[in-house]
């Protein structure tokens, strides 16, 4: 994925570190990524300058529940 090693569960992206942002992006259902935003533990993740409504950037500052967000 944009030519990073990322995690893949049965051919599907899953996660991956996000360098340019420090942080972890995971694939989750967009309410939990609206619901991980609203809480201040996500970012919109907008690369190219398109949202991506499935995917949450996890800042580098909640790594302690990077397993936990990788296992949603």
């Amino acid at each position: 994925m944009m030519k990073s090693p990322c995690l893949r569960y049965y051919g599907d992206f899953v996660a991956m570190m996000f360098e340019q942002e420090d942080s972890l992006i995971v694939k989750l259902p967009s309410d939990r990524v609206d619901t991980l935003i609203a809480s201040g533990e996500g970012l919109e993740f907008n690369f190219t300058k398109k949202t991506f409504r499935q995917w949450v950037l996890i800042p580098r500052e909640f790594e302690g529940k990077y397993q936990s967000f990788v296992h949603e």
